[in-house]
Parts: structure tokens; sequence; C-alpha cells
């Protein structure tokens, strides 16, 4: 399963911005950062990246959201069983031509 971190500012509607952080604060696949300037809560998801879309479409959901503004993504990939070479191995070297 494909991992992803997401940050994203939540802009609210003026007056609305600490209810709403409460809100998100309370979905487990969210934290939350605080209130900037009064009507943006800043905010992370983790959660698989086949989930993203309809997590920020709940969070739109949430009363007293405007929209979501991404500011950062990041993809795990989960490491996949490559064979490494045994210590001490030699590597041939390229030939050069």
């Amino acid at each position: 399963m494909r991992m992803a971190i997401l940050g994203f500012l939540t802009h609210t509607l003026d007056g609305h911005a600490e209810a709403v952080e409460k809100a998100l604060a309370v979905m487990p696949e969210l934290t939350t950062y605080g209130v900037h300037k009064g009507c943006y809560v800043v905010t992370v998801a983790e959660a698989a990246v086949d989930r993203l879309e309809a997590l920020v479409d709940r969070v739109k959901s949430v009363e007293g959201v405007l929209t979501v503004y991404v500011t950062s993504f990041t993809r795990e990939d989960e490491e996949e069983d490559v064979p490494t070479p045994a210590a001490g191995a030699l590597i041939a070297p390229r030939k050069r031509s």
C-alpha cells in the first residue's frame, strides 16, 4: 500500500476556524497545527494514496470550510525486496570502449 503525507491549508469562513479545527482534529488521518491569520487551519494528512481524494472531499464537506489548498505532497513507496550483494562480494568493473 502506498502511503502519502499531504500538507494543506483549510480555508474557512470568517468566524469558523476554531470549530473547523476541532472537527478536523478528531479525524484519525489528520493532525492540525492551529489557526493561521484567523481563517486557515494548518493541516497534515497521512493516508493511503488511493484515499486522498476522498479524504480531501471529507474535509471540504465540514461546515465552515471554503476550500483546501495543498501545500506539500510526499509519497512513500513500500520497499521492495531487492537482492543486495553479499558483504565483501566483488562487483565487476565496467569495460571501457
